[in-house]
């Protein structure tokens, strides 16, 4: 229940209001769902079609007069935003009066529909806010320092802009990110120390853009295997057009230590690349350029594992800290995220170091190239 159309139509978080709440009572378990909204109101076209997306199986009507069912109903205040599990245990009648949601029957609707338009009017802040939440909440627990305090704040500045156009997709953003790395790619081939620096500031731009997608497909329930292999490709081009790039600029300036460097890197790249390629087909395993860390992050499993048995009952809390990530773990993580390189990197090329940005790259992919190495060669008992 809304106290006016327009509440219903707001988009929150990219979603108009009236959706997600269908959205939540479906998953909540309630058989049928009627979406009210003040005299005269008709539902715009993104509530129509995002409510027939998110409602899976469920009936849901739109209309002016409530039904009047026999049985009881959850009056759902729509600009409350309840969660699915608040609603199921109204339902069921194991939790409290939570707010924004009351069980009536009969003569009783009509007086919990009246005290939800009373509640429900300047709904417009309290929907703003919760927009605010949602998409706080698209951070990923796994960001790394720079990503947390750096990138995702002014992604989720972008991804906030980005909601408000109700055609607005991942996908967009996803080719958004391949723009700028095209960008990227031709002020590098201009050669130059601008170039060069124009190039590096965009590697950066395109490393904070790349959060957008992914923010909006959590926060719009939007995600898809598809679209993940899409996100990955595009930023495993990224990065290898900036290097090679980066050594294409540092050769037309003359400067061949550093392109050779910036070769020998990405020759040791490709055969790393090569060599996973090889043993995923060979497995039928879809390629993964986390190879190594998934290697590294099951051997930290097994390790736990065999210290707790070795434990046995007395192992207690202390196992429990033994499952965290090994700090190889960790540092292996950090260290290759984009957001790092891309920060260090832009850094380092904006202050006159391109060339000891390629000869960091070419010691990091010689070291991944003897871990993967090291991850693929067959255990012997």
């Amino acid at each position: 229940m809304f106290a006016a159309g327009h509440d219903a139509d707001l988009l929150v978080a990219g979603v108009p209001a009236a959706a997600r709440v269908v959205r939540e009572a479906r998953l909540a378990g309630i058989a049928a769902c009627e979406v009210l909204a003040g005299p005269g109101w008709q539902p715009s076209a993104a509530t129509r079609s995002e409510t027939e997306r998110l409602c899976g199986p469920m009936p849901v009507l739109f209309g002016n007069n409530p039904a009047r069912p026999l049985a009881r109903v959850a009056v759902i205040r729509g600009d409350a935003l309840p969660p699915a599990h608040a609603i199921a245990d109204a339902v069921a009648g194991r939790n409290e009066p939570v707010d924004g949601i009351e069980i009536a029957s009969g003569h009783g609707i009509d007086e919990a529909i009246a005290r939800a338009i009373a509640a429900g009017q300047d709904a417009v802040d309290r929907l703003q806010v919760a927009g605010r939440n949602i998409l706080r909440s698209t951070a990923k627990p796994t960001d790394g320092i720079v990503s947390r305090y750096i990138n995702r704040p002014v992604s989720q500045a972008l991804s906030s802009v980005a909601l408000r156009f109700p055609g607005f997709r991942p996908v967009h953003a996803t080719l958004g990110t391949a723009v700028i790395a095209i960008a990227m790619f031709a002020c590098l081939l201009l050669g130059g120390e601008w170039g060069l620096v124009a190039g590096a500031l965009l590697f950066q731009a395109a490393s904070i853009f790349d959060g957008v997608d992914g923010e909006i497909s959590r926060a719009t329930w939007r995600t898809s295997p598809e679209g993940a292999r899409m996100d990955s490709l595009i930023d495993a081009a990224t990065n290898l057009t900036f290097l090679l790039g980066t050594a294409l600029n540092l050769q037309m300036q003359g400067r061949i230590i550093g392109a050779s460097l910036g070769y020998t890197g990405l020759v040791l790249l490709a055969m790393g690349l090569f060599l996973i390629g090889r043993a995923s087909a060979r497995s039928n395993a879809p390629f993964s350029f986390d190879l190594v860390k998934e290697h590294y992050r099951a051997k930290g499993a097994a390790r736990n594992r065999k210290q707790g048995s070795a434990l046995g009952p007395m192992a207690g809390s202390e196992s429990a800290i033994d499952e965290k990530p090994s700090q190889i773990m960790q540092w292996l993580t950090f260290m290759t995220s984009r957001d790092f390189f891309a920060l260090v990197f832009a850094l380092l090329i904006a202050f006159g170091f391109a060339t000891l940005v390629l000869a960091l790259f070419a010691i990091a992919a010689a070291g991944w190239l003897v871990a993967v190495i090291l991850a693929l060669v067959p255990k012997h008992a």
